[in-house]
């Protein structure tokens, strides 16, 4: 999952840059396993994961007006990877035993 980061996403509150967790890959990819594992067996999701950052950002018009800009929401990016994993074990749950039909 760490090697499908891309370098240009900005991390949360937990102040982890993607870039960061590019480069250092090989050395982070062991610890980050383990967190995500102990969150995913105990249940508990760290707090950095569930706090976001809210940053606005310019759509177009006139930049003095505040509905010219819409809110984002900065995450965890390791957060973010959990997510991922846990969506990917999901979809292929139900791909594997053909829970879900295409029209879904």
């Amino acid at each position: 999952m760490l090697d499908k980061l891309r370098c240009d996403k900005v991390g949360g509150a937990d102040e982890l840059s993607s870039r960061l967790l590019i480069e250092l890959k090989e050395v982070m990819c062991y610890p980050v396993t383990k967190i995500i594992s102990e969150s995913l067996c105990t249940g508990i999701v760290p707090d950095d994961w569930k706090t976001a950052n809210v940053a606005p950002i310019f759509k177009k018009g006139n930049r003095q007006r505040v509905d010219n800009y819409r809110p984002v929401s900065l995450t965890s990016l390791i957060g973010k990877t959990c997510e991922t994993v846990i969506r990917d074990a999901i979809l292929d749950h139900l791909d594997r035993h053909q829970l879900i039909v295409d029209s879904q």
